[in-house]
């Protein structure tokens, strides 16, 4: 098949063009930086929104959206908001024009997306076969922008997912590195009330459902990506804690964490509890279902 991708060099994107590289699939990723090709991986240089390239005659099959800045990287001015949401946004208007112009259509279009669309809850559980509203914060704001955005390609009759990532664990990027330094310099603990509920799921599972709803046609609309068995965040706490023989109990106060990161915060605070509903009933098996099982492959 002939792979199309945006935001291929960040942290989900890096694992899964280094999967797909394993099969006899062609891969072309748009990118603003200056990079070789490979044998089968092929990069295609995009200055701006208003000098895109021009890929109507390319044979495309599927488009993965995975472009965006980081939401961590920065403290969240209205500047640094701004750009969060406008990269997404101008990413996916961007790829929707080039597709627009093809004349082949892709048969699938995965937009990346996030968990942070619920609204906090602890006692909710977000199933994706279920319609709910979008938060009301910054985070359910910005998804419900990116999301209505990517689904002017369903108007082409692409079939459109929209990957809700949770807390995605790898030991190259992503929220994990930091949790272990936490622990590693003793100041790692119980976030807040700790009862908030994280919805994790190992890079590698992300990767190969992604692959998996290549080959599942009935798969469409809102995808949670997150492992069947979610915890609360005293739970990860514990058991990040004990397999790395450092205490886990460190209570850090709400408004501690809020001073430090200011907005941020709802990105630790906030409580997710989404289960993979979709990815389930089709039966996708996780190759890592429980956060033991994930931890053991991430530190060892």
């Amino acid at each position: 098949m002939h792979i199309l991708l945006t935001g291929a060099t960040g942290f989900v994107g890096d694992h899964l063009v280094h999967e797909l590289e394993k099969s006899d699939h062609e891969i072309y990723i748009l990118t603003r930086q200056k990079l070789k090709n490979r044998a089968n991986v092929h990069y295609i240089e995009w200055l701006t929104s208003d000098k895109l390239p021009n890929l109507e005659d390319l044979p495309v099959d599927i488009c993965i959206n995975l472009a965006g800045a980081g939401l961590m990287d920065e403290k969240w001015s209205n500047e640094r908001k701004k750009v969060i949401v406008n990269s997404r946004i101008e990413a996916t208007s961007a790829l929707l024009s080039i597709v627009k112009k093809m004349k082949r259509k892709p048969k699938l279009w995965i937009n990346a997306s996030a968990i942070g669309a619920y609204a906090s809850s602890k006692s909710t559980i977000y199933l994706d076969t279920e319609e709910n509203a979008y938060a009301t914060n910054f985070l359910g704001q910005t998804v419900y922008e990116w999301e209505k955005t990517a689904s002017a390609a369903s108007e082409l009759g692409i079939r459109m997912v929209y990957a809700r990532f949770g807390l995605v664990l790898g030991t190259d990027g992503g929220s994990f590195p930091v949790f272990q330094k936490l622990f590693q310099t003793y100041t790692g603990g119980k976030l807040g009330s700790g009862r908030q509920w994280y919805s994790w799921i190992h890079v590698d599972d992300v990767v190969a459902a992604m692959l998996f709803i290549f080959d599942h046609e009935q798969i469409n609309g809102v995808v949670n990506f997150t492992a069947p068995h979610p915890v609360q965040e005293k739970k990860f706490a514990e058991r990040l804690g004990k397999k790395l023989h450092k205490p886990y109990n460190t209570p850090i106060p709400k408004r501690i964490i809020k001073l430090i990161l200011g907005e941020r915060a709802m990105t630790i605070l906030g409580s997710q509890r989404a289960y993979p509903e979709k990815l389930m009933s089709h039966h996708f098996e996780f190759r890592f279902e429980t956060l033991q099982e994930a931890l053991d492959d991430l530190v060892d």
